[in-house]
């Protein structure tokens, strides 16, 4: 299931936080225990590499979204979240912006506080506001 690739692109990205160094030997491990089938690593794999490819562009829509929050000031959960939800609503054309606002939320609603799921709500929110311009 792609909430499940989701969440092993979560895991990747957090990891990345601590470690500057790409691991494909940890990679691999995190969609073994998420059990992907082959389809559900492939969207992984490209979720995770455009999120690295586009890192510097989905940070300044943070700091731009995130008004009066310092990006060093937010959880690191939430921004692992929001880049998950701003990489698919900027890059993923066949995902619902709707749908990737829901699976960031309910990442958050797992991995981070409570507060975290109206915090990447909003910032979310107004970025697929913003896009429909």
């Amino acid at each position: 299931m792609r909430k499940d690739a989701r969440e092993a692109v979560f895991k990747l990205l957090y990891r990345d936080c601590f470690c500057e160094e790409r691991d494909d030997d940890f990679m691999h491990r995190i969609f073994f225990e998420h059990k992907l089938n082959e389809k559900d690593a492939e969207f992984a794999t490209k979720l995770y590499n455009e999120i690295v490819a586009n890192k510097e562009h989905l940070l300044d829509l943070i700091s731009n979204l995130s008004q009066g929050f310092m990006l060093n000031r937010i959880f690191l959960t939430d921004k692992c979240a929001l880049l998950i939800g701003l990489c698919e609503m900027t890059y993923f054309d066949d995902i619902p912006k709707i749908v990737a606002i829901d699976e960031a939320v309910n990442l958050t609603r797992v991995f981070s506080g409570e507060k975290s799921q109206g915090f990447v709500n909003g910032i979310l929110a107004e970025y697929k506001k913003r896009q429909e311009g």
